[in-house]
């Protein structure tokens, strides 16, 4: 009882008026801009990174196949089998560069699978030849892609952010 015959204090107060905890899973606008902030500037740069990435994987994708039948003059049958061998490969670079993250490192494994992946689109935008081609789509794009693609930027993320910030 609180003296006045009232409802006490801690039934009157605003129940939407705490500040989110970490457990909270609802933050209001303003509280997921001032943790926003909180994040190191690396964070954007690999969230740049990322974007970047997921639009050169789409964008090359759509075009790819009309490229190889287009400029080298391959036939349908056989660009869908390169294509086919090259997503093949994809996966198999693709489970070597997971094992290589955790052994090497995130910094080093970007930096080594974006060297990789530049010869490979390299090779695609200037060679004209069809060993060029193949040379890029089985070796050089594989391994670099796949390995820009292994999860590698959410492992960045998490080194960057705190339990506070990663809700984000």
């Amino acid at each position: 009882d609180n003296g006045g015959g009232g409802p006490s204090p801690i039934a009157t107060q605003d129940v939407h008026s705490h500040a989110a905890t970490d457990s909270d899973p609802h933050l209001s606008g303003r509280e997921s801009l001032l943790r926003f902030l909180l994040l190191p500037r690396q964070v954007l740069i690999v969230l740049t990174l990322e974007f970047l990435n997921s639009f050169r994987s789409f964008g090359l994708r759509f075009v790819l196949y009309n490229y190889v039948t287009n400029e080298f003059g391959i036939s349908d049958v056989k660009a869908g089998a390169l294509l086919g061998i090259k997503g093949f490969v994809d996966i198999l670079f693709g489970l070597l560069g997971s094992i290589l993250v955790d052994v090497i490192g995130v910094r080093r494994i970007s930096i080594i699978a974006m060297s990789v992946a530049i010869i490979g689109r390299s090779l695609l935008a200037f060679g004209r030849s069809t060993g060029s081609l193949y040379t890029a789509l089985f070796l050089f794009s594989p391994c670099g892609d796949a390995l820009l693609s292994v999860g590698l930027y959410r492992v960045a993320l998490k080194k960057l952010t705190t339990p506070l910030t990663r809700p984000l």
